[in-house]
């Protein structure tokens, strides 16, 4: 229906030229059709009201192709009948200007049938595209993601693509072990580099280090353009795919889904970068996905299309078996942690705004407790500044041989068995937080910020505690209530690990995206992908 669409407004604009051009053409000599014998040129004059019918029908049919669509149908009827009886009104006034040339009423009825007949027929051409796509296999899904690195849009998308690897391919800025793991499951991956000044910058990038990367931008926007032509549908997994893959779904014809995993706020985003997002995602995407409602909110918030946007949670697999207690023994032992020390998790990349210090700052009023960093400064120059600052500070006397940096691992789970509690406390709202739901499901109790999305997962002191953002002191009270309460701590964890079996197991949540990828190839019906995937994550406290 696309390339139907784009074929009919070139042809839409060669006939309105050529008709425009022989309604307006002096007639001194009775022949407008010059081009032709004076005998058949002189006939075509005497059969106006059918020439006008005929012309008119297939404007109207045209016009439908071209700018029409099902939903609303009574409504865009009306609009488009009314715009071309207009303009064949208006034609009729320009001609009496014209030597030789007078109003007819008779050509007014004959356009105005002619565009109701026309209109008809592009709305039965497309009922049948309609029924016709509805009986095709899935829609094939180009995704594109900016990174190499496995991170939690990443490990998101993994599921996604390996859900269905026969109908989709995977499309990548950089290379690294995220190339890696999506070929390990079976997906086709293949890697358009990005120049390394382009890559290296942020969200908070300005004016001065954007103008000099446009070259690259657009030479990359041609490539994906490109090879987005062979799919359905192009889903942009970042807000940099968003960018890249905006431009290239609408230069190759093809809709755009959205997977925003950020709150576009002050604090995340530049001013520029967020016009850019919110003027992409508007433009370009056909439908948003936010991993939270608190997502949703602040795309709304910043100026995005309410109508775009339906929340659906970051979805989990639930493994059968957990680690075994020999494991969890010879974990602590490599970590150098005492058997029987009581071990909070903190997971996540090593960066400024998640809150890894005020951990940190919190262990000093939580006397024998130990604290596992999980995670990495993996991006940016400041994290590894910051990843220094925090090895510094675990030096000092009050926290010594209490921290333990694990590093990146790509096989996390043995980490939140052996944790007597896990902590995530991001100083800022964070759009989701995958780490608490991994904590949920091992059966731990968790402590997280309140704000973001984080608070939509925990309902306080229910399946989870809350704290305030950057309290350190606040965050102490809670570690400390969770060690000095087991039977809390207990009950906490098992209501937890209930609820998240049930809002945030892959399975569900992959039937969600599936929805909304078709909803965008129009493969169903709107309304069915709307009721499904606008559902609320969570009873928020």
């Amino acid at each position: 229906m696309n390339t139907m669409k784009r074929n009919a407004r070139i042809f839409l604009l060669f006939l309105l030229s050529v008709g425009l051009w022989l309604a307006l053409k002096p007639t001194l000599g009775n022949r407008r059709l010059t081009f032709l014998p004076q005998r058949w040129s002189e006939q075509v004059d005497y059969m106006d009201f059918w020439l006008n019918l005929g012309a008119f029908a297939l404007l109207g049919i045209t016009v439908w192709l071209a700018f029409g669509a099902l939903r609303q149908v009574l409504l865009r009827l009306f609009v488009l009948a009314g715009v071309i009886t207009l303009l064949n009104v208006t034609l009729e006034v320009v001609q009496t200007r014209i030597p030789g040339r007078s109003r007819d009423l008779e050509d007014v009825r004959a356009g105005l049938l002619g565009c109701v007949l026309g209109l008809a027929c592009g709305v039965l051409v497309e009922v049948r595209s309609s029924r016709r796509r509805s009986g095709r296999p899935a829609p094939q899904v180009l995704f594109l993601d900016q990174t190499g690195r496995l991170g939690g849009a990443e490990l998101m998308l993994l599921d996604i693509a390996a859900a269905r690897a026969a109908d989709s391919e995977v499309a990548l800025f950089q290379d690294g072990e995220f190339r890696t793991a999506l070929e390990k499951a079976g997906v086709k991956t293949h890697v358009h580099r990005l120049s390394d000044e382009a890559a290296a910058v942020d969200k908070q990038a300005g004016w001065r280090s954007v103008l000099g990367i446009i070259p690259a931008i657009v030479d990359l926007v041609l490539q994906i353009a490109q090879t987005a032509r062979a799919f359905d549908v192009v889903y942009a997994n970042t807000a940099k795919a968003l960018i890249i893959g905006g431009p290239a779904a609408r230069l190759a014809g093809r809709r755009l889904v959205f997977h925003l995993h950020d709150i576009i706020s002050d604090g995340h985003f530049s001013r520029l970068n967020q016009r850019a997002l919110i003027g992409c995602a508007n433009t370009c995407a056909s439908s948003v996905i936010a991993n939270s409602e608190a997502t949703k909110a602040a795309f709304i918030a910043s100026g995005g299309r309410a109508s775009l946007c339906v929340v659906v949670p970051n979805g989990f697999h639930i493994p059968e078996q957990r680690t075994t207690a020999e494991a969890v023994r010879t974990l602590r032992a490599e970590l150098q942690i005492p058997q029987d020390a009581w071990t909070v998790l903190m997971a996540g990349r090593l960066a400024p705004w998640k809150g890894q210090h005020v951990l940190l700052e919190a262990l000093r009023s939580v006397p024998e407790a130990h604290a596992v960093l999980l995670g990495d400064a993996l991006f940016t120059d400041e994290d590894r500044r910051y990843a220094q600052q925090l090895h510094a500070t675990a030096e000092e006397p009050a926290l010594a041989g209490r921290i333990h940096f694990a590093g990146f691992k790509t096989e996390t789970l043995p980490y939140f068995d052996m944790a007597d509690a896990v902590v995530h406390a991001s100083v800022h709202a964070e759009p989701f937080g995958r780490v608490i739901v991994e904590g949920m499901l091992a059966g731990k109790p968790v402590i997280a910020t309140r704000a973001g999305g984080a608070a939509e997962i925990l309902q306080h002191e229910h399946t989870g505690l809350l704290v305030a953002p950057g309290d350190a002191s606040d965050l102490a009270a809670a570690l400390l209530r969770l060690r000095q309460d087991a039977a809390f701590a207990t009950t906490l964890s098992q209501q937890a690990q209930q609820t998240a079996r049930s809002v945030y197991a892959l399975s569900t949540v992959q039937q969600q995206i599936e929805s909304v990828i078709r909803q965008t190839a129009r493969l169903s019906p709107a309304a069915e992908a709307a009721a499904e995937t606008n559902t609320p994550i969570h009873q928020v406290a």
